[in-house]
This record gives C-alpha cells, sequence and structure tokens, in this order.
C-alpha cells in the first residue's frame, strides 16, 4: 500500500511539473505538503548525525517573478550544494552552480538572455527530513550586461529515500539585487545526494 508520505511527494512533483501553475498554486501545494509531513513525523530526529558532510547535485526549474517574469521566460539551472551538520537539527550549507532564462521578446524586440552564477552560504533547520533553509551571497551575472549583485533566498525542502539513493527537494523563493534593479524568482530543486565522510542516517524516510 502506499504511504500517506508517497501520495504527499507523488502530488507534490506532478503540481511542480504541470505549466498552469500559479504562483498562488505552489505556496498552498508547498503548505500542505510541509502541514502533512510535519503530522506524519511528529517527533522524528534530523536527517544526518552531527558532523557528517554530504554533497548534492540538482537541477533546477526557474520561475520569474512578476517584474522578471515580463522580459524573461521560465529558465533551468544546475547547482552544487555541500551541507554541514554542526548541531542537533542545524546544518550550514555553502552552494553554486549555473542559471539560465532567455528573454522574451515584446515589439520584435528580445531581451537580454539571463545567464548567471549564483555562491551562497546558509543555514537549515530540521524537523525529521524536512526542513526550513535560508541562503545569502552573490550572483554574477555574465554576457553582455555582466554586473555582480547581492543574493537570498528562502525556502522549504524535503529528503527522501529511493531503495538506497538519497534525494533532495526544494523549494524556494530567491531575490537578486543589483545596483539598478531588483528582481525575484521561485525554484524548485530535485537533487541526488550523497554522503561523504559516513553513511545516512536511516531516518530519512524511503518512499
Amino acid at each position: 500500500m502506499v504511504s500517506d508520505r508517497a501520495q504527499c511527494t507523488t502530488i507534490f512533483f506532478t503540481a511542480m511539473c504541470l505549466n498552469l501553475l500559479s504562483m498562488r498554486t505552489i505556496t498552498v501545494t508547498v503548505l500542505i505538503l510541509s502541514t502533512l509531513i510535519s503530522f506524519n513525523n511528529p517527533s522524528a530526529a534530523q536527517a544526518y548525525k552531527i558532523n557528517t558532510f554530504s554533497g548534492s547535485v540538482g537541477a533546477e526549474v526557474l520561475f520569474a517573478e512578476s517584474k522578471l517574469a515580463a522580459t524573461n521566460k521560465r529558465g533551468a539551472g544546475v547547482t552544487l550544494k555541500g551541507e554541514y551538520v554542526f548541531a542537533g537539527h542545524v546544518s550550514g550549507t555553502i552552494s553554486g552552480g549555473y542559471y539560465f532564462m532567455a528573454g522574451k521578446k515584446r515589439l520584435n524586440i528580445k531581451n537580454p538572455d539571463i545567464s548567471a552564477i549564483p555562491l551562497k552560504l546558509g543555514a537549515r533547520y530540521y524537523l525529521g527530513s524536512f526542513y526550513g533553509a535560508g541562503e545569502v551571497g552573490a550572483i554574477f551575472f555574465r554576457g553582455d550586461n555582466s554586473r555582480t549583485g547581492f543574493s537570498y533566498s528562502l525556502g522549504l525542502g524535503d529528503k527522501f529515500k529511493l531503495g538506497r539513493n538519497v534525494f533532495d527537494i526544494g523549494l524556494r523563493h530567491e531575490g537578486w539585487s543589483t545596483a539598478d534593479n531588483s528582481r525575484g524568482i521561485i525554484a524548485l530543486r530535485v537533487a541526488y545526494e550523497f554522503s561523504l565522510n559516513r553513511k545516512q542516517n536511516t531516518i530519512i524516510p524511503a518512499l
């Protein structure tokens, strides 16, 4: 029989992949998922033991928010993340990667593509395998409009096992600020995770 957790995760994946999703739908989906996970794991320990260092490689879908949506299409990214558990329920993260969002055409004039490299430091707080996360750092825009901006993000996520493989799925709001502009995205990240110095704690739920 499929568990409540597996059903919730399946619903979440399906909803995130639909082209008709609005920002309100994304928010509601995350709130429902986080509430169900909290009820299913009321007293679970953190997903990794203290002093565990892990890495992950993830693919991202980037949804442009209001101002950015007027000039650029939905985009994609790839990110690398390192995570170190240094206290009960708390870990620190470092991440970097590459984003690309094609420019839209308006009145036969194409807006510039966005090609950028983010580099951020952050922290996560765990309730079982579910977590809240925050990050701050820099984003380096490439191409004709090369410049550096400030970047921050706030999000929610969950880790789960499929067989012996561990996956990390997260949803976040990310803001970019430069001297002349402020823009934002909603990013969905699905990543394969691996422990670098010890095996994962078996508390991570299997689907």
